[in-house]
């Protein structure tokens, strides 16, 4: 069982600490100045919906929050699903404080409302001064953060040594995965017939790397 089963809440994990979010804003002055990424102007938080009528009020009352948060700190929001059903509420800011405080919010609603079990990631992207660029994945079922670092043009390989380096720099700032699969990020690849599926959080990550560009 791997990381993506954890992230599912497959396994019984201790309960995030929410509040682990927050050590990612004084991380970024270490990435600034130690190792030249500048934050992206977005981020996102990833759940999996569900048919029932309390998820629905949920989803009304998160619009709501953050129609409110829009309107008092200028953080912008838009929603993305992906073609697994899960939904990806991308916030938007100049102010990397602000995202990382919307994202807190986001979980926070989430968990008070009794849906922590829909939670997956909170994914948070940087600039290098060169090469390709990175993000810190929040596994909400471990409460623990992890670099993610593809490389340029292939979809299915990672830069493990940047990754690495990353750990490395900000192992003690912010609480980091010990164990994450190179490859396919505890991800489960299923062979149908002739054809591959991916189901890795990978997948997903990929596809979000390119809205969230579109603002970062």
């Amino acid at each position: 069982m791997g990381l993506f089963d954890i992230l599912r809440g497959q396994r019984a994990p201790k309960r995030a600490n929410l509040d682990n979010l927050f050590a990612l804003t004084t991380a970024q002055t270490t990435l600034s100045v130690s190792l030249g990424y500048e934050p992206m102007k977005s981020a996102a938080v990833c759940f999996k919906p569900v048919e029932m009528a309390g998820f629905g009020e949920l989803r009304r009352d998160l619009d709501e929050l953050l129609a409110a948060n829009e309107a008092t700190s200028g953080t912008r929001f838009r929603h993305q699903e992906d073609e697994f059903g899960f939904l990806w509420l991308v916030v938007e800011d100049d102010d990397f404080e602000d995202l990382v405080t919307t994202a807190h919010m986001l979980n926070q609603t989430l968990e008070e409302g009794g849906f922590s079990e829909q939670l997956l990631c909170s994914v948070f992207g940087f600039h290098p001064a060169e090469g390709p660029d990175a993000y810190f994945v929040y596994a909400y079922k471990r409460g623990t953060f992890y670099p993610f670092v593809p490389l340029p043009g292939d979809d299915k390989r990672r830069d493990n040594a940047v990754e690495l380096r990353l750990k490395a720099a900000l192992g003690k700032e912010v609480t980091l995965e010990t164990r994450v699969d190179p490859t396919l990020l505890g991800g489960l690849v299923v062979k149908v017939g002739s054809r591959m599926v991916d189901t890795s959080l990978r997948t997903r990550l990929n596809s979000l790397k390119v809205a969230m560009k579109e603002v970062g």
